[in-house]
């Protein structure tokens, strides 16, 4: 891995920690030169205790100006020890019909983020959770897209 991609990532990273309060969870996939192939999924595993609690879950993708396309269709599970909790498909805009891309950014490299669900997340019991995020594009592999990170925090409990 070069030094600037090191730089980059930990540069990202600590954007992540330094804004509020800690995350329970962090997790971060680089694709390698920029190439992710559909079977390199991320997959985040937490545990959970406290049912009461609101989770805010976000995940934000980096991705180059060599994108080759103006959206990406992402799929994304939640799952228990014994079933699917949730699964689905959405889009993301990534450019704009006049060309303009919509993360931010300096130069060629630009940050989209994004909530899992804007007001938040509630678990249904306790246990052992899965996040699965994986690409639905076309493209074997798909290119330009450098990074997704997933973040969980945990709002106070509604007591």
């Amino acid at each position: 891995m070069s030094k600037l991609k090191k730089i980059s990532i930990l540069l990202f990273l600590l954007l992540i920690i330094s804004c509020g309060k800690s995350p329970i969870v962090q997790e971060l996939r680089t694709n390698t030169d920029d190439l992710w192939w559909q079977d390199s999924l991320l997959s985040v595993d937490i545990s959970i205790s406290d049912t009461s609690a609101l989770y805010r879950v976000s995940f934000q993708i980096r991705h180059t100006t060599d994108y080759p396309y103006s959206n990406l269709y992402l799929f994304r599970d939640v799952l228990s020890e014994t079933q699917t909790e949730y699964q689905d498909t959405i889009e993301i805009t990534l450019n704009t019909p006049e060309g303009r891309w919509v993360g931010k950014g300096v130069g060629a490299l630009k940050t989209i983020n994004l909530p899992y669900h804007k007001n938040g997340v509630k678990f249904p019991r306790p246990g052992d959770y899965r996040f699965r995020f994986y690409h639905g594009m076309r493209d074997e592999p798909l290119k330009g897209i450098r990074d997704l990170a997933l973040i969980i925090s945990s709002e106070k409990n509604n007591y």
